[in-house]
């Protein structure tokens, strides 16, 4: 199965001012753009990496990075490869002394990992075919840091 390498533009806030989900936009070359919809934490857990801040105290991903290399592994990539019910999984690919291991895993996770160690970010051609947006179809959409100044 084909798959494409992505980029991600961002972690945006979509919805109404009283109903609020964050969402992380991967883009293709092309221009297209797949919205995966991820919980409070793990959009600011993206948002830090992608604007290389480093909290206090090492994060969840910070760790989980951490422990892989002083286990002697890379990230491989990782690959967002299904939707089901609404829900996308992805794997994390994982290159450990001269094996390679698929680790299921939630996207937003895949992601904030991904960040970290400048992975791509590759999903199924299909997958990525059947969901791609046009920018022109998002709506009531605002930056992360828009939503984060506009609380405080």
């Amino acid at each position: 199965m084909e798959n494409i390498t992505t980029t991600i533009k961002g972690v945006y806030m979509v919805g109404s001012p009283k109903q609020v989900s964050p969402v992380v936009l991967l883009a293709d070359d092309n221009g297209h753009i797949m919205p995966i919809f991820v919980g409070h934490a793990e959009a600011m857990s993206i948002h830090i990496a992608l604007n290389k801040e480093m909290a206090p105290r090492p994060m969840t991903h910070d760790l989980m990075v951490s422990l892989l290399k002083e286990l002697g592994g890379t990230v491989a990539h990782v690959l967002i490869d299904d939707l089901d019910e609404g829900t996308f999984y992805a794997r994390l690919v994982v290159d450990t002394q001269d094996l390679q291991k698929e680790l299921d895993a939630r996207p937003s996770d895949c992601i904030a990992i991904a960040v970290r160690t400048g992975s791509p970010i590759q999903v199924r051609k299909a997958l990525f075919d059947q969901t791609a947006i046009d920018s022109s179809e998002l709506e009531g959409i605002s930056s992360l840091d828009e939503f984060i100044t506009k609380d405080t």
